[in-house]
């Protein structure tokens, strides 16, 4: 792979992650306020309307007529927004912002045991980027205790498909540009929760909603998801799928200056400790380099 390539990824991802660590603290704030399943619908849909402005303006609606992307497409939007998103605001709405970030990390084991199965061979490197960056995290949501709830456990759950929706997404990227994949899964997805939404959370006032809290809904919904994913495909079309999650995956560290600087939360020695960790994680993640694609099985079909 273009070493040239590979550091634009790193770069794409990181600013990726360092987005992905304001959208747990601000999910977890919102469901206070929101509906769980109503806030990702709205969400998601605010982000499929600007998915479509942003392809539209970088002239990519012809590729919807691709239908060899299809299935990838359907696969994206039911393993990375349909069931992770209705589990993952659900779960945030009943545990602490730090525990709606940091449980989120549990997606890089999902993907240590799914990407060898793809032909993404697991090197010392990657491991030990992955262990550190998993590693750290622990320590940070120990502090001192340790305990899950029925909230905590969703979480963990809802980041059970992801790996399987980024083996998907690669394979879309090599026939529609990421301002699809976008567009068709949020688009997808956000009417799919909405209607989940309705049949769950009967006699709902939406406008009413939307009006009362429409700072953090526009913000979570257009930057973070909207802006921040594609941030995150363009990462992920230059990096392994390994790579670009165990970069992604720093996330955390970027929800605990959220929450320092703007909610006054202050890290302990437990949490200090787990961020060196997890940084040693990233220096090994990023100095591995990405696998080969056309060892892969999401390398295009000839």
């Amino acid at each position: 792979m273009n070493k040239q390539q590979e550091k634009i990824g790193i770069i794409f991802a990181l600013t990726g992650a360092i987005m992905w660590g304001i959208f747990p603290v601000l999910v977890n704030r919102g469901t206070q306020n929101i509906p769980p399943i109503m806030f990702a619908a709205i969400t998601t849909l605010f982000a499929a309307c600007g998915s479509f402005i942003y392809a539209t303006l970088k002239g990519k609606l012809y590729e919807l007529k691709n239908k060899k992307s299809y299935s990838s497409l359907l696969m994206v939007t039911l393993c990375i927004v349909i069931i992770p998103y209705i589990l993952f605001f659900i779960g945030s709405s009943k545990t602490s912002g730090i525990n709606s970030s940091l449980l989120l990390l549990s997606e890089i084991i999902f993907t240590l045991l799914f990407t060898p199965l793809i032909g993404e061979k697991t090197t010392s490197k990657k491991l030990i980027g992955a262990v550190g960056v998993f590693t750290g995290a622990i320590f940070i949501l120990y502090n001192g205790t340790f305990s899950l709830n029925a909230g905590d456990i969703l979480i963990i759950f809802s980041t059970a498909t992801y790996p399987i929706g980024n083996f998907y997404a690669k394979k879309a990227l090599n026939d529609v540009s990421p301002a699809i994949i976008l567009l068709v899964r949020f688009f997808l997805g956000g009417f799919l929760i909405f209607f989940f939404a309705l049949l769950a959370e009967s006699q709902l006032n939406i406008t009413q909603i939307i009006i009362q809290n429409w700072e953090i809904v526009l913000f979570t919904g257009l930057v973070l998801l909207g802006i921040g994913k594609v941030i995150w495909y363009e990462g992920l079309k230059r990096l392994d799928i390994s790579k670009a999650i165990s970069l992604a995956m720093t996330f955390p560290l970027f929800s605990l200056i959220v929450l320092i600087v703007f909610f006054k939360e202050i890290p302990s020695t437990y949490q200090w400790i787990g961020i060196l960790i997890m940084a040693l994680g990233v220096y090994f993640s990023i100095k591995r380099q990405s696998t080969d694609p056309v060892l892969t099985k999401y390398a295009p079909q000839k």
